[in-house]
């Protein structure tokens, strides 16, 4: 069965190797709406997540970025008054500089997506939900920033508003569509579902697929209790006035999947997703830590859910 995946951050990295380490025929639709200019480089901090994953040099242990890179570059930088506040790894930077120059060349976004792909080996198509520039604007003390600046300097304060800037005349990448209309199953993967889901689903034909798409659409809760795996999902959906639970999820959901992986200890929030009109699936833990867990989770996520 060909799945596709709906990704961001380092929760659809560790979606993404797993569903490889499994052998599943899959490709991701990552987020794009964190990418960002810096220095004249066109930098995807998700795509590359995802790329760095399937390559298996992802750094699982500092959640970003490649295993074992150095930072010559970024450090020299410093001479200059230069430095970004976005962290660029020698090895990192060819991606940056490659996919740079495929945009410069014409390429459209998904293009230069399928040819880093290719040539990187990764045996995945991984496609933006948009060839068009989406930015994930919030506003926090009155000031708006991009989420991608809003996450990286840990600014502090209330989140007041997010929205997708771009997006209501976005068109759908021909790519996404087809990945998604030739897919038997749909996996949202534990993503925040505000900075990295909404953005994929803010452009309306993804949007459209999705909730017209005819086999399984199953999602795995990014929270555990009223806490995000990483990152800061639970804080941003409490700060909107959120349900900051597997429920709230739920409901930021509906419409758009079947089905929700959760952890045994949510286990009393089931009926309440059953209500909402979506199917709970409890499982003894969804917590990824490394490698192994994350094998071990897909491998049972497939064979409990999709293949059983």
């Amino acid at each position: 069965m060909k799945i596709t995946v709906l990704s961001g951050g380092t929760a659809g990295a560790k979606m993404a190797y797993g569903f490889k380490s499994a052998g599943a025929d899959f490709n991701v639709i990552v987020n794009t709406a964190d990418d960002e200019d810096v220095l004249g480089l066109y930098i995807s901090p998700d795509f590359d997540s995802v790329l760095y994953s399937l390559m298996d040099t992802f750094d699982f242990d500092r959640n970003w970025g490649i295993k074992d890179d150095t930072f010559n570059f970024f450090d020299w930088l410093d001479r200059y008054s230069s430095k970004p506040y976005i962290a660029l790894g020698d090895r990192d930077l060819a991606v940056h500089v490659l996919r740079s120059f495929l945009l410069k060349r014409g390429k459209t976004l998904s293009e230069a997506f399928t040819e880093i792909a290719a040539l990187s080996g990764v045996g995945v198509k991984i496609h933006p939900p948009s060839n068009d520039r989406l930015t994930t604007v919030v506003k926090v003390g009155g000031n708006e920033l991009t989420f991608e600046e809003y996450f990286v300097k840990r600014i502090g304060g209330r989140l007041e508003s997010i929205y997708v800037k771009g997006s209501e005349r976005a068109r759908a990448s021909p790519e996404a569509i087809n990945a998604i209309n030739e897919s038997g199953a749909l996996v949202i993967a534990p993503s925040n579902p505000l900075a990295s889901i909404y953005p994929i689903l803010s452009v309306r034909g993804i949007r459209e697929a999705v909730r017209k798409f005819k086999g399984p659409r199953v999602a795995v809760s990014p929270l555990r209790g009223n806490v995000a795996f990483k990152g800061p999902a639970s804080r941003m959906m409490g700060d909107l006035g959120l349900e900051a639970n597997p429920y709230g999820v739920a409901l930021l959901y509906s419409g758009f999947i079947d089905k929700m992986v959760i952890d045994s200890s949510d286990a009393g929030l089931a009926d309440s997703i059953q209500r909402a009109g979506i199917e709970p699936v409890i499982f003894d833990s969804i917590y990824m830590k490394d490698k192994g867990e994350i094998s071990e989770f897909v491998r049972m996520f497939l064979s409990k859910i999709l293949l059983g």
